[in-house]
């Protein structure tokens, strides 16, 4: 349990400051798609489509700390009014529907990665990016949300109550 909780934290570090890195990226690649407009009045032809993948590869790199954090949506009018130990109980049933879930969507997706591969799918745009690139995160970052729900299901199972970070936006970083 503490080892996966360990690997958990590692990835969610690397993972958060890769999400970080292309959050900058998709800044630039906007702000030159931007200036190429109306200084130039040309345009890159690849800042729609590469924006777009961008922010797929962010969410799915962010989606492990959401869930580790206690950040994700919660009915928060009707879980506030539980007791502690049926609140405990609500978490353990969400993760189990999220992994649920995660695991059907790792599923699909990889079907998805192989048949692109399979068949070298290329994008519709002037770049004919080959799909399996901007499609390879989905099916790592279910896999990765399927670690995370089963280490939340077997930690609330365990202690009974969630877990208490300090993840405020302004807090230290370690």
């Amino acid at each position: 349990m503490k080892r996966l909780a360990s690997a958990l934290a590692s990835a969610e570090l690397v993972l958060g400051r890769a999400a970080a890195a292309l959050l900058v990226l998709l800044l630039v690649l906007i702000n030159v798609e931007v200036v190429a407009r109306y200084a130039f009045n040309r345009s890159t032809l690849i800042a729609d489509e590469y924006g777009g993948y961008l922010m797929a590869w962010i969410t799915m790199l962010g989606a492990v700390h959401l869930l580790r954090a206690d950040r994700h949506l919660t009915m928060s009018l009707f879980v506030d009014k539980l007791s502690p130990r049926a609140r405990n109980a609500a978490g353990v049933i969400a993760a189990i529907l999220g992994l649920g879930i995660s695991a059907i969507l790792l599923y699909a997706t990889s079907l998805l990665v192989m048949s692109s591969a399979r068949f070298g799918s290329v994008s519709i745009q002037p770049s004919a990016t080959p799909l399996v690139w901007p499609q390879l995160i989905l099916p790592i970052g279910y896999a990765l949300l399927c670690a995370a729900y089963l280490y939340e299901i077997v930690r609330r199972v365990v202690s009974g109550a969630p877990e208490v970070r300090n993840d405020d936006i302004g807090a230290s970083i370690e």
